[in-house]
């Protein structure tokens, strides 16, 4: 505890029932916090005893159904000139913590409120399933405190925009929050529901709030009062829409989902709400994204091809802090349907550089392979399989045997008999063909 560092970080978090989780809680981060603070809101289980017993200054609260007081309440019991405030089922990995006193100190030279990172929902087998931004590191300063009873969110009490860091591309938290357990993922569903209603009740105008009523519609499947959601969401937007607000983003994205899977889709309200979101929210690529999918699903590559170019031109220009979640967490999927899209509405030059690059994040992804192949050896002779090999040797080490084994599954699978025979006899030993029988 209290490490020998410049800026003092304070660990904050709010927990009920969370025996299984506080130790890792309390032990990813330690060597680089000055104190850890628990607030309490009515374990029945062994969670305080653990805590206490891991060195954390535990206090207690008694639950008002408001995250936003309960963690306002951990603040003002930190110390530290800085606070880091995770959930018990959230962690960071090693090398991530070893980053952060360096962060920080750069974070207090620049004089900005606190830091956007990733955050990485895992599933049962570990597997991110969903991406996002937050902000979990800020100034322990008085103006900066939460507000909202749930989907709580920090502010400035003065009401200026807070000066945030990106930290996106460089730090990720892991949440393991609704891994296994569907009756406790039912239970946190029905609260937040009474929670958001609350919520409106109080401000019945917040179009955040009927967003995430939306979402909790959507988990449940009940589709049309999620788009019902939505689309009051939308119409209470406000005209203009600040560059930070993912949730926006979010609202017109799962409304165009659920518009364009639709068996019965009206193309003028897909377009008319593409439209809406865009004009608000002229960055935001997971738009694009849909409507790229949505118009290969229909058949119209040419017009997918635009909208797919379209969305990666925009996350490469806005980069994804609060933006291009969707995108972003399924980029190697959009270069694989920007393969098929260019290959099928006769594009093979496009088709070949987009392929290229799903093969540099999936090298093993035998349908984009194979599409590649059969553009690459529309023509055959040994002049154009060399051609061919020595450009496959930019993505496969022919020392490895399992990259030649899948370069001529490949190949076979794809038709191109020649080619097969030619690779056989140019990166398989002796020894090797023997073995296989090849």
């Amino acid at each position: 505890m209290r490490p020998n560092v410049s800026i003092r970080l304070s660990q904050c978090m709010i927990v009920k029932n969370e025996e299984k989780n506080i130790e890792r809680a309390l032990s990813w981060g330690k060597e680089i916090m000055w104190e850890q603070v628990v607030v309490d809101t009515g374990s029945t289980d062994r969670t305080v005893e653990l805590a206490e017993k891991l060195g954390a200054r535990v206090f207690h609260f008694t639950w008002i159904d408001d995250f936003a007081a309960a963690k306002n309440y951990a603040i003002d019991q930190a110390g530290g000139d800085w606070i880091a405030f995770l959930d018990a089922d959230e962690y960071m990995m090693p090398e991530d913590v070893r980053k952060m006193p360096d962060i920080l100190e750069e974070l207090e030279r620049r004089k900005l409120d606190g830091l956007s990172t990733g955050c990485q929902q895992l599933d049962d087998r570990g597997q991110i399933f969903s991406s996002g931004t937050q902000v979990r590191f800020f100034k322990n300063s008085q103006d900066i405190r939460y507000r909202r009873r749930i989907h709580e969110q920090l502010e400035s009490r003065a009401g200026r925009p807070l000066r945030l860091g990106d930290g996106v591309e460089e730090l990720s938290i892991f949440h393991t929050g609704y891994q296994g357990e569907n009756l406790r993922g039912k239970i946190k569903s029905g609260r937040n529901r009474t929670l958001i209603l609350k919520e409106l009740e109080s401000n019945p105008h917040d179009f955040e709030m009927m967003g995430y009523m939306g979402d909790e519609c959507l988990d449940s499947g009940e589709k049309d009062a999620a788009e019902e959601w939505y689309g009051r969401a939308i119409e209470h937007m406000p005209e203009q829409i600040d560059g930070s607000d993912q949730r926006s983003a979010v609202t017109f994205t799962r409304m165009l989902i659920l518009l364009t899977e639709k068996e019965q889709v009206s193309l003028e309200l897909v377009e008319n709400i593409y439209g809406q979101g865009t004009e608000k929210l002229p960055w935001e690529a997971d738009l694009d994204y849909v409507m790229g999918h949505f118009y290969a699903v229909q058949g119209q590559m040419k017009e997918a091809v635009v909208y797919l170019e379209n969305a990666l031109h925009k996350l490469n220009l806005y980069k994804c802090n609060n933006k291009a979640l969707l995108l972003a967490a399924n980029l190697p999927e959009a270069y694989e349907l920007l393969t098929g899209c260019c290959c099928e509405s006769g594009d093979l030059e496009k088709g070949i550089t987009y392929g290229v690059a799903y093969l540099k994040y999936n090298k093993y992804g035998m349908g984009v392979l194979e599409r590649i192949l059969k553009v690459l050896l529309a023509e055959e002779g040994d002049g154009i399989y060399e051609a061919v090999l020595n450009f496959l040797s930019q993505l496969y080490d022919w020392m490895v045997l399992k990259d030649k084994l899948f370069l001529l599954k490949a190949v076979q699978r794809s038709g191109c008999n020649g080619f097969a025979s030619y690779i056989i006899g140019r990166i398989f030993s002796a020894e090797e063909r023997q073995a296989l029988k090849l």
